[in-house]
């Protein structure tokens, strides 16, 4: 595997707008969470984002990350599919 894709796209609808979005890499994942993600930043949120960071640069690994990205859109509220 890529270490920079998952096998297995997360995707996660926004339940203010309904806007449905599916994540298949780390780079994909640092777009929503820049510019897709409530106005709150929780925890999981800033967590998330630095594991992506970390995986880009070699020093972590894309299941981390993909598992922080969930935890940050569950503490965000979004419905997970």
């Amino acid at each position: 595997m890529n270490h920079k894709t998952w096998n297995n796209p997360v995707r996660i609808e926004n339940p203010d707008t309904g806007l449905v979005q599916t994540v298949k890499t780390i780079r994909e994942a640092k777009t929503v969470l820049a510019r897709s993600w409530p106005i709150y930043h929780g925890s999981q949120y800033w967590k998330a984002e630095k594991i992506c960071d970390d995986v880009l640069h070699g020093r972590s690994d894309a299941v981390e990350a993909r598992c922080a990205f969930i935890a940050a859109a569950v503490e965000a509220h979004f419905h997970i599919h």
